[in-house]
């Protein structure tokens, strides 16, 4: 069974869909919401009483309170206080990889700073039921209320794991057994024109800059997504997607869902 990351502290989450999926998944974790008064979305309506229905201490406040509580964020008038999700430590996170063993799947973020795109990113690696998300600890964004937004739930169900050498990480994959894919937009071969196979870890660079050269050194392959109009590249969260959903294609044209231990 795939490790739960750490509750710690206490975060901020908005946006109807957030909120819904924590209400969902985690509503233990709620402590306390603010809503919009005077609302009429049906929508708000509904997760107002399911608030109620938890016990969930709920205060109504005017739209310029929630506006600075979210920090300009759009938070379609629901704002929650939560028990924050925290961080897999370094020794879970290697005994998961071993635990997994052939059916082991993660995604390695080589410096995305946009909170928006890590948030993106983790909502794509749980649709594809990714095992962990790797990030740098200096240089990449963290788990924020805009992250956390954008993640949809998705960051209390996947295992994010913030290491001081990201280099050093890849070379204890790879020495695991791990292939190390990383996706460059300069290589050559195409995601198209690989079988991708567990276990793997695969690596995408951050906003504008891609990989780093020590990274992409790192990397067992390198593949390209196909580009046929005139845009050079995708966005980082775009490319992910693209790039764990051929992987989650391929595993299932093979060996089904049996392939990856579910």
């Amino acid at each position: 069974m795939m490790s739960k990351p750490t509750e710690v502290g206490l975060q901020r989450v908005y946006g109807t869909h957030s909120v819904r999926a924590l209400v969902e998944t985690r509503p233990e974790s709620i402590r306390g919401a603010l809503v919009l008064k005077s609302s009429r979305s049906p929508m708000l309506a509904d997760l107002r009483r399911a608030l109620d229905e938890l016990g969930v201490p709920v205060e109504e406040v005017d739209r310029e309170r929630l506006d600075r509580m979210s920090g300009g964020g759009r938070h379609q008038g629901v704002l929650v206080r939560t028990a924050g999700i925290g961080e897999m430590g370094i020794a879970e996170f290697e005994e998961l990889v071993i635990a997994r063993g052939q059916f082991f799947l993660c995604l390695v973020l080589d410096g995305v700073q946009d909170p928006r795109n890590l948030g993106a990113c983790l909502r794509n690696a749980d649709a594809v039921g990714v095992d962990a998300v790797v990030v740098p600890r200096r240089r990449a964004a963290s788990l924020t209320a805009a992250a956390l937004k954008a993640a949809s739930g998705a960051a209390a169900n996947v295992p994010l794991v913030r290491v001081s050498n990201l280099a050093g990480t890849l070379r204890w994959l790879r020495n695991a057994g791990v292939w190390v894919v990383g996706a460059d937009g300069g290589a050559s071969r195409s995601i198209h024109q690989t079988r991708f196979r567990l276990p793997l870890a695969l690596v995408a660079g951050g906003e504008g800059r891609g990989l780093r050269r020590l990274t992409r050194d790192l990397c067992d392959e390198t593949l390209s997504i196909p580009m046929k109009g005139v845009v050079e590249s995708l966005n980082v969260s775009v490319a992910v997607g693209v790039l764990l959903f051929e992987v989650q294609r391929q595993l299932q044209v093979g060996d089904g869902e049996a392939a990856r231990g579910r």
